[in-house]
Formats: C-alpha cells, sequence, structure tokens
C-alpha cells in the first residue's frame, strides 16, 4: 500500500473519531449514563437543616447511596424562601453531579420574588417523590382550640395573628395566604430562613400559627402543639379525630405538598432517565414508605413531564394567590 493511501485510511478514522465525541454515536449517552455516577452526586435543598425537605432529601439520598454505591449527599443552602440554593443549581454545570431537592415552594417562591432564574425553564424536571398534606397548628395558648374558631378570631382581629413561613414565597406561606384568601381575614407574615427556627418560635409562644408538614414536625416539640386541621381531600387515616380545613370550616380549600428533584437546564437526558429510575427504586421500598408514614407523606414517582407540568400549574394558582394578598414580587 502506497504512503499516501496509508495516511487517507488515518486520517479517515482520526475524523470518525473525532465527529463520534463531537455529537455521540449511537449509545454512547447510554454508556455515560451506565457509568454514572462515578463520584459523589450532591442534593442541594435550597432551606436550612431540619424542615421536611432536608428530611426526606437525607432519607432519599441515604437509598439512592445504598442502592448505587455511590455517595449522594445532601447539601443546604438556605435563604430567601428558597430562591438562594435553587438558584445555586440554576446555574450550576448540567453535568449530572448536582441536583435540587425542593418542594412546591420553587413555584411559590417564583410567585412573590423576582427570581434571577425561571423556573419552568430554568430546571429539568426529573421525578416527583412524595407528596403530603399541610396541618395547621397554633401556639399552646392560643384563644381558638378548632379551625372555626381560628378564621373567627382572625375576623375579630384583622391583621393580629402572625404566622411563620420559611422565607417570603414558600409553601407554608402561600397555603396560609390561600386559606386566609378563602376566608376573607387578614394575618401577617414573619419569614425565616427555614421552617425550623418558625417552629421553635411557634414552640415559644411568640408565633400563633403555623401551616406547615408533618415532615417537618415529627419528632419535635412542635408535633406536640394542637392540630386544628390537615389541608388534603380526606381526613388522615393517623388522626381520624382531626378534620379537613374544607370540612371544618365550608371553605373550598384543599392544598398539598409535593417534593421533587430537578436538574440544571441541559442535563444529559440519559442521566436524567437513569436518577429517575433510582428515584423509583428508592421509594418504591416498604422501608422508605413507612419513613414518610411517619412524615405524615406518602411516596408519588412521575415521569420529568408530569413534574414539569404540576410546577407550571402551581406556577399559576400561586401568582393569582399572591396578587389576591396584594404581594407584589420583590
Amino acid at each position: 500500500m502506497s504512503k499516501r493511501r496509508t495516511l487517507k485510511i488515518l486520517s479517515s478514522f482520526a475524523l470518525t473519531g473525532t465527529l463520534g465525541a463531537a455529537v455521540g454515536l449511537p449509545g454512547s449517552s447510554v454508556a455515560a449514563a451506565g457509568d454514572w455516577p462515578q463520584r459523589p452526586v450532591r442534593l442541594i435543598v435550597p432551606f436550612a437543616p431540619g424542615g421536611s425537605n432536608d428530611v426526606i432529601a437525607r432519607k432519599l439520598a441515604d437509598s439512592m447511596s445504598k442502592n448505587t454505591g455511590q455517595s449522594f449527599i445532601v447539601e443546604n443552602k438556605g435563604g430567601a424562601g428558597g430562591v438562594v440554593g435553587s438558584g445555586y443549581v440554576a446555574t450550576s454545570a448540567p453535568d449530572g453531579y448536582t441536583f435540587l431537592f425542593v418542594s412546591g415552594s420553587l413555584a411559590t417562591s417564583a410567585a412573590v420574588q423576582k427570581t434571577p432564574y425561571d423556573p419552568k425553564t430554568a430546571f429539568d424536571a426529573v421525578s416527583m417523590v412524595a407528596s403530603a398534606p399541610f396541618v395547621v397548628l397554633t401556639r399552646k395558648d392560643f384563644p381558638a382550640k378548632d379551625m372555626k374558631g381560628l378564621l373567627a378570631y382572625a375576623r375579630e382581629h384583622p391583621g393580629q395573628i402572625n404566622f411563620g413561613s420559611a422565607g417570603l414565597g414558600d409553601s407554608s406561606q402561600m397555603a396560609t395566604e390561600l386559606l386566609a384568601n378563602k376566608a376573607g381575614v387578614k394575618m401577617q407574615t414573619v419569614g425565616y430562613k427555614g421552617i425550623s427556627p418558625a417552629q421553635l418560635d411557634l414552640v415559644a409562644g411568640r408565633l400563633d400559627m403555623i401551616i406547615t408538614t408533618m415532615a417537618s414536625i415529627n419528632g419535635t416539640p412542635t408535633d406536640q402543639l394542637p392540630k386544628l386541621a390537615f389541608t388534603g381531600a380526606e381526613r388522615e387515616p393517623d388522626y381520624p379525630n382531626i378534620p379537613t380545613v374544607k370540612e371544618a370550616t365550608g371553605l373550598d380549600y384543599v392544598v398539598n405538598v409535593w417534593w421533587g428533584v430537578f436538574a440544571p437546564k441541559g442535563v444529559d437526558g440519559a442521566i436524567r432517565n437513569r436518577l429517575n429510575a433510582e428515584i423509583k427504586k428508592a421509594i418504591s421500598t416498604e422501608e422508605f414508605a413507612k419513613f414518610l408514614h411517619t412524615a405524615g407523606a406518602r411516596p408519588q414517582a412521575s415521569t420529568p413531564e408530569e413534574l414539569q407540568k404540576l410546577l407550571e400549574s402551581d406556577m399559576d394558582q400561586w401568582t393569582e394567590t399572591a396578587q389576591a394578598a396584594g404581594i407584589r414580587p420583590q
């Protein structure tokens, strides 16, 4: 074979290899997903430790670490109702090693804040993890002892009931604002960097009420405070004597919180599908279901498309709620 012919063949092989690396030959993404994860994966929780996001994320991380043989690490980056941590993920490299574990607050915060990202376009949805109703709690010596009495007190003392939230626009605040709007009452919000410090102030009597999750209060002193109602469509089996808000007041009010995982926009689709499968595997065990049950929640997986649709629907609802409450994006 001539020297010229040999060089031509070698050049052809080199070009093919270059193009394959650039555009990804069939199976290259699958191979990458099959190798993933090759190093620790971070789950960013955009709230302080101790809240429901943190508690559920750590259980999920532990389960996926055992299943994959690679570490899944939870990092808390709280502040601004979840915006700080969510913004961090939005600007992270979509390399499959940084993900956002967040509740529906991803939608609520955007309804009341000028976030540095658009939740609808800044992330790639991966999967839901769980869902649950909220619970309405009051301080131990609050004058009203049931849900109907709470709203009656609010009408008689407009603007005097203060409630805690995990920052402007978090799920607990918006659930309370929606209740106030439905009932035609006015209450004052007090924002914290996470729901845990708000719950501590409720126990200390410095707040009047909180709408939060059982996941957040389970095993804490807050769990001993009066539970007036749950916000779901039906009574909770573990608390058969506690009514729903709708049942107790007649208001058309049903609100649930969800938790899910999102990736920075542009993550490899095969890696996203692999993580979706790992999440479903982790939450499908009896152990995980029991864990969520003690937290008043239930496992609920989804496709990426279902989670994306839920996020967009929630953003529309909470934007309307914020406008009705007179909350302007800040």
